[in-house]
């Protein structure tokens, strides 16, 4: 097996960089109809994502959820 020509290896790096970002998209909108109350959609969303992605959301969105209370709580 012969190693990747430099130009091969910044397309891969490339298309690691596209997916990651298609995701955190793909993240994004889930939380925007989340935010319009169509769960039903953010589900569908939610569903396009790889499970490990699936788990970093759910831990990003329970650290969120906790944050938000906090500075609810110091603003009452």
């Amino acid at each position: 097996m012969t190693e990747p020509t430099p130009f091969q290896q910044a397309m891969a790096r490339a298309a690691a960089t596209m997916k990651h970002a298609g995701n955190i998209l793909t993240t994004q909108a889930a939380i925007g109809w989340v935010f319009k109350g169509d769960l039903a959609k953010a589900r569908e969303v939610l569903a396009k994502l790889p499970p490990d992605k699936l788990v970093e959301v759910s831990m990003a969105a329970a650290a969120l959820s906790s944050l938000a209370d906090e500075v609810a709580a110091e603003k009452s």
